[in-house]
């Protein structure tokens, strides 16, 4: 079977050219990192795809191991849902922050790190599968 590569060229695809293909490993990340960067509502007709990641962005209240239970289950939820090629699926995300050296030497910057680790297995060949990602949020000032 035969997935397209993101981004797809629909020009290429109404001309019937050739367009980019990947395989179904490829795919399936693909599809993980969208929804892992899409906030909720921001794709029609699913309301549901994407992640809480952008809804806690920028919260400074919420303790972080909740921050990383709270993606973690809205990314369980959502990769079940919306990409039925995996089972067993399993997510682990750990937050941390990390000190960037401004352009000024007074200030400092300390943004948060998110790691997120996917795996599970893919249904029509039974195989493992592995993602991890890692995403720089929240950048904060001191």
């Amino acid at each position: 079977m035969r997935y397209l590569k993101l981004p797809v060229n629909f020009n290429a695809i109404l001309k019937g050219e050739k367009v980019a293909t990947c395989t179904i490993e490829e795919s399936i990340a693909q599809s993980i990192m969208t929804q892992i960067t899409s906030r909720y509502g921001e794709v029609s007709g699913r309301p549901d795809f994407g992640s809480e990641i952008w809804e806690l962005e920028f919260n400074q209240l919420v303790k972080v191991y909740e921050w990383e239970e709270d993606v973690k289950k809205s990314l369980i939820r959502s990769i079940k849902k919306y990409e039925t090629r995996l089972y067993d699926v399993e997510v682990d995300v750990n937050l941390s922050e990390f000190e960037k050296e401004s352009s000024t030497s007074i200030r400092r910057d300390v943004r948060r790190k998110a790691d997120i680790y996917v795996k599970g297995k893919i249904i029509y060949q039974d195989i493992p599968f592995h993602f991890s990602t890692t995403l720089y949020i929240s950048p904060l000032s001191q």
